[in-house]
């Protein structure tokens, strides 16, 4: 087991990385729908279409990971002059990325992936855009990009679709560049022998793309152990100091120089969403190693924010703030607004109603369990905001709280309908509304002792757009009263003393 704190820090530097990221663009396109009949034209399904949703695909999506896990990105690629191009580069400038190293190339069409869904189920995919090689002009153009800040980048990732844009003479200019300004390399493509002559720091091939460059038999079952004897051939073949092979259930393999040195087991989920998994694995690892990482605790940061990202729907990323919640052991608890807001974001992007409600929850009993419970049936997230030991003692006096606030957090944490708690209240301010300020809930809940007026929080719930909803109390249900009778029976209780013996 390693120490939760070392991935802490390494998640904590990813916002200091600066990664140049090479490749081909693809764009992502979702038409959801239902399905209930079949064509009198044909013996296929009828979709039809209610939403149509773009997202970032190929090495955009790998741009895309690393800002929400917080690295700065630099964005060298080339697409269409066409509608599809400007959809992408809005998406890119949503997350934070320029399109001053992106060229818009008038004879090239943007490459678009565009999947046909029917509930859950994808029912086709159809595919279009250029994806022939680069002309020599462009290219010149793209090295031009990638040379005029090179010496700045804590890391460089080639994210090769093979649609175009990374060619031999692209290859060579990298090469010469990493003779100037050594510079960590990571590479992902179904092409890797073309890259070893980088030798990179970093691949990635997947089970797949491992077998099919040793020319091996593809298995259902014993896929670790055959990979396993295969370091020294993989490394010959791709000339590449780490490689991190992923084989998906069975998590992912690393050898270095050769070497088996690392099995990180992957996590368990359900249903998963695999769309663009590699790129998230890609972009952890290569921040992990860029902040000091060592193979261990990159490999399970790499793993772990695959796993989260496949636990989405559709092209989906992972949020610092979500990994480093993982390294809480998955603990409820959130220690800082910040990575609450970062997670809230999040689900708000993935369309989740956030509830949020608050309280001294000093000793759990069923009032609250059935509260918390009636608040979580109100949304798809319920955030717990609960008042710190100084704020009790301000708000109900110095003999209260009767539990200190690790033993409330750890108690609310038992707790399935809870996903997330965050300490609040302080000298200046013992109300919710710094919390509620960064949640922004699209509800909060209070009981039914409560009435708007007394909320000193109601205006910065509907200031972001949230409604207030009471929900009634089980009578006699409450801390006071518990103490309040546990305090009678000890004080009637007869006292018993013993004889001497």
């Amino acid at each position: 087991m390693h120490d939760n704190s070392t991935y802490h820090d390494l998640i904590d530097r990813f916002h200091q990385k600066h990664v140049l990221v090479i490749g081909d663009l693809i764009l992502d396109v979702y038409l959801k729908g239902a399905s209930t009949r079949l064509s009198p034209e044909a013996p296929v399904a009828i979709v039809d279409v209610a939403e149509k949703i773009p997202l970032l695909g190929g090495s955009a999506n790998t741009v895309c990971n690393l800002r929400t896990l917080g690295a700065s990105v630099t964005y060298c690629t080339v697409t269409g002059n066409d509608a599809e191009g400007d959809t992408a580069l809005r998406l890119l400038n949503n997350i934070g990325v320029q399109a001053r190293t992106i060229i818009r190339h008038p004879n090239r069409d943007t490459v678009v992936k565009t999947r046909v869904v029917a509930g859950s189920h994808v029912i086709t995919r159809f595919d279009c855009g250029t994806q022939t090689p680069i002309d020599h002009g462009t290219v010149l153009q793209l090295i031009a990009h990638i040379e005029s800040n090179f010496h700045q980048y804590d890391a460089v990732i080639i994210s090769d679709y093979d649609k175009g844009v990374i060619t031999a003479p692209l290859l060579e200019a990298i090469n010469r560049l990493r003779e100037q300004h050594p510079v960590f390399l990571a590479v992902d493509s179904k092409r890797l022998p073309f890259f070893a002559s980088l030798q990179p720091d970093l691949i990635k091939p997947n089970y797949d793309e491992a077998v099919k460059l040793l020319d091996l038999e593809s298995r259902s079952t014993a896929r670790v152990e055959q990979l396993m004897a295969e370091g020294e051939r993989l490394t010959a073949k791709t000339q590449a100091k780490l490689i991190a092979a992923t084989l998906d259930h069975d998590g992912s393999l690393f050898f270095e120089n050769g070497e088996s040195v690392y099995h990180a087991h992957a996590p368990a989920v359900a249903s998963p969403q695999v769309a663009g998994a590699g790129d998230t694995f890609l972009s952890a690892i290569t921040l992990a190693y860029a902040s000091g990482g060592d193979i261990p605790h990159s490999a399970e940061i790499a793993s772990a924010a695959a796993a989260i990202a496949v636990s989405k729907e559709s092209t989906s990323s992972c949020a610092a703030a979500e990994l480093k919640n993982w390294f809480y052991g998955k603990a409820k608890f959130i220690h800082s607004l910040a990575d609450l807001g970062s997670l809230c974001e999040n689900y708000r992007a993935q369309g989740k109603r956030i509830v949020f409600t608050n309280g001294c929850f000093d000793i759990l009993h069923s009032g609250h369990v059935t509260y918390l419970h009636c608040a979580r049936e109100l949304g798809d997230v319920l955030v717990v905001g609960i008042n710190t030991d100084e704020s009790i003692k301000r708000l109900k006096g110095e003999s209260r709280p009767i539990n200190a606030l690790a033993d409330r957090i750890q108690v609310l944490s038992g707790l399935s309908t809870i996903d997330h708690i965050i300490p609040f209240g302080d000298a200046h301010d013992d109300t919710p509304v710094p919390v509620i300020k960064v949640v922004r809930p699209n509800v909060f809940v209070k009981g039914g002792d409560y009435t708007k007026d007394k909320l000193p929080e109601a205006a910065a719930v509907e200031e972001n757009g949230g409604e207030i909803v009471f929900i009634p109390q089980i009578p006699d249900q409450s801390t006071t009263a518990i103490i309040r009778r546990i305090s009678t029976t000890t004080a009637s209780a007869p006292t018993l003393t013993m004889a001497n013996s």
